[in-house]
């Protein structure tokens, strides 16, 4: 359920930034500037964040898959989410969302997150993806 909602706080942040890139997201929202705060974003966060949010979907599916493959990608979600939001302390823009601290909030979701992937790996929870190649013998379920 927090990979979940995770991925749906980001998910709804890239599409925000899409609107505002397409030009159709209201002007005055919340009393921010959109607009500004988007247009200051460099390619390479916005590169860090697009690859975040796809890797945090990725994540959900794989958890789904209950693969062992979830751990690695959302850590490196992790790591590409965390770098986005370095580079957004660098923006003179940014003050969190409408004024509204975030980082504390998510920091602490995400790593709660990883924890909770990191004791399911271990206790070989992703091991039952049904669809790995490389899995010896005959599918069980099949």
């Amino acid at each position: 359920m927090l990979l979940l909602a995770q991925s749906a706080y980001v998910t709804g942040w890239a599409f925000v930034d899409i609107m505002v890139r397409l030009g159709v997201w209201p002007r005055s929202t919340e009393g921010w500037d959109a607009y500004g705060f988007f247009a200051s974003l460099s390619f390479w966060q916005e590169a860090a964040f697009f690859s975040s949010t796809l890797l945090a979907l990725v994540s959900v599916w794989l958890h789904w898959r209950r693969s062992f493959w979830v751990l690695p990608v959302y850590f490196l979600s992790y790591l590409l989410y965390r770098l986005d939001s370095f580079l957004l302390t660098l923006n003179s823009l940014f003050n969190g969302i409408a004024g509204v601290e975030t980082f504390a909030p998510m920091l602490i979701l995400q790593l709660a997150l990883l924890l909770a992937l990191i004791l399911l790996w271990g206790e070989g929870y992703f091991d039952q993806d049904r669809f790995r190649f490389w899995r010896k013998g005959p599918p069980a379920d099949r």
